[in-house]
């Protein structure tokens, strides 16, 4: 009987130990260990926003490129995934000079992790002049590189009816 129960209290004592490995040892531990805010990762994504949209109505594609990750992707309506930040530029580059300066980006939900946040929003586009090009809805996968949120998939589509083909 006491074989069984000296063998049942170290069980015990290995399980203990085993669940706990995973715990900091200590206060310090507990401090330095990061905790994800995602309330603190809005106001960046925010920001992120204004920055993309302040870049487009100055008409700067290298700015707004480098809103990308290395390895993004912008997946618009109508047209292949365009792979790459300096793909990116081309294509934003054309953006701007079809005339589209002025965006209006509003997150309506946000969600994920210090490793990669989902944006869910809706954007209007417009000329300088303030006539309106397209609205519709987005979803952008944001991740961090460099110590900021950068766009790594950013995937759009309209609202508006799709134009009547001649």
């Amino acid at each position: 009987m006491i074989k069984f129960t000296a063998a049942i209290l170290i069980s015990s004592l290995l399980l203990v130990g085993c669940s706990n490995s995973d715990k900091p040892n200590s206060t310090a531990e507990i401090v330095s260990q990061p905790t994800f805010d995602l309330t603190v990762a809005r106001k960046e994504i925010e920001e992120a926003n204004r920055n993309f949209m302040d870049f487009l109505s100055k008409g700067d594609s290298v700015g707004l490129a480098n809103c990308y990750s290395d390895d993004a992707k912008f997946m618009g309506p109508n047209s292949p995934e365009i792979e790459g930040r300096k793909n990116i530029q081309t294509v934003v580059a054309g953006i701007i000079n079809s005339g589209a300066t002025k965006l209006d980006l509003k997150i309506k939900d946000l969600w994920g992790t210090e490793a990669l946040l989902a944006e869910e929003g809706q954007l209007t586009l417009s000329t300088k002049e303030g006539k309106q090009v397209d609205k519709g809805k987005y979803i952008v996968l944001w991740k961090k590189e460099d110590g900021k949120w950068k766009l790594f998939r950013d995937c759009f589509n309209s609202d508006l009816p799709a134009p009547m083909s001649k």
